[in-house]
């Protein structure tokens, strides 16, 4: 089993993940990482063996914008993780999240070129925070 947290309204968060094969338990509450990142939002206990993080997070970013700024900036999009083996699963959806939306290259030959970006087709900025979690306090039975 392996755990992940992630900030946001934690009663849609619970919706999205409750029935979701692999996950074993949504639990509401507080973490906090060691860059002093501290989020409001769910700790989900999961099975690596039937569910990725890639796949969590897919899920996530359907439930949260990553590219809106939080009013509550315990509700900003985050991303907590316990071991340092998920932090390159982590960074390469980050990158998948960040060019989505990128206007495409133009392949001439073998020389590939970007073409001329268009307003509204530009890279947004994706507005999420990741760290390691140092503690998490759960919601009060």
């Amino acid at each position: 089993m392996k755990k992940l947290y992630l900030s946001g309204e934690a009663a849609a968060l619970k919706e999205a993940y409750s029935e979701l094969r692999g996950v074993e338990a949504v639990t509401g509450g507080i973490a906090e990482a060691s860059n002093e990142l501290k989020i409001k939002g769910v700790e989900i206990d999961y099975n690596p063996k039937k569910i990725d993080i890639c796949e969590l997070l897919k899920i996530y970013f359907e439930v949260v914008d990553p590219y809106v700024l939080a009013e509550d900036s315990l509700l900003q999009p985050a991303v907590v993780y316990c071991s340092s083996e998920d932090v390159p699963q982590i960074e390469y959806y980050a990158r998948y999240m960040q060019s989505r939306g990128a206007e495409p290259a133009a392949a001439l030959g073998n020389l590939i070129m970007n073409d001329s970006i268009t307003p509204g087709r530009e890279i947004r900025k994706m507005l999420v925070n990741y760290g390691r979690l140092v503690k998490f306090t759960g919601e009060e039975a």
